[in-house]
């Protein structure tokens, strides 16, 4: 499904937590992460190829995906979405005919 086949609202079937990361101290000088809501939206996830390397010494890698969105502008790399079942890094970010329409974020399931 490329960014021009979902067009319909049916085809944005997955809700989406849009998270931000947030820096807080840790109190001993250095800082600590947590993720803050951003937004709450409707998406299209597709599987992609598998990412290709080697992850904790272990052949192997983590599945690539596309999401597809309303165009938001609020959208970056560094952010994640999360589902009730997966979380997924964005990499990523395109508007891929550069009208303002559709958004596409290159996604990585996250690892624990």
């Amino acid at each position: 499904m490329t960014s021009s086949q979902v067009t319909r609202p049916g085809d944005m079937c997955h809700r989406l937590i849009l998270e931000q990361p947030v820096f807080v101290s840790d109190g001993g000088g250095g800082t600590a992460r947590s993720w803050q809501l951003a937004a709450t939206l409707w998406g299209a996830i597709t599987p992609l190829s598998p990412a290709r390397g080697v992850e904790a010494e272990q052949p192997g890698g983590r599945i690539n995906y596309r999401v597809t969105c309303r165009f938001r502008s609020d959208i970056k790399p560094g952010q994640r979405f999360r589902t009730t079942q997966q979380t997924l890094e964005i990499y990523a970010v395109v508007d891929p005919d550069g009208c303002r329409r559709w958004i596409e974020c290159r996604c990585r399931e996250h690892q624990s």
